[in-house]
């Protein structure tokens, strides 16, 4: 069953910031994402951070949480891999 994808402010000003070329393979593996979160190679669950989940997409990490009973991911950041996983 696909989930329901939401995007936070965060992700959406950093989404429109990225790269043409890049943002449409990005939206090609969220929506991937979407239709099949739990069998994702690129996926790793993440242990310490604020988020839960991050998703390789070339240099780029998608940050996210997954709600399994509701069906619904939501896209908390998207950001260059040398930047994401610093602490705040």
């Amino acid at each position: 069953m696909k989930y329901t994808l939401t995007f936070t402010a965060t992700a959406l000003k950093s989404l429109k910031a990225i790269d043409t070329r890049y943002k449409k393979r990005m939206m090609g593996k969220i929506e991937l994402l979407a239709e099949n979160p739990l069998e994702m190679s690129n996926v790793k669950k993440l242990v310490d951070y604020d988020v839960s989940y991050s998703m390789r997409v070339g240099d780029y990490r998608v940050l996210f949480e997954r709600d399994d009973s509701i069906k619904i991911i939501d896209i908390i950041d998207i950001r260059h891999r040398r930047e994401s996983y610093r602490r705040s």
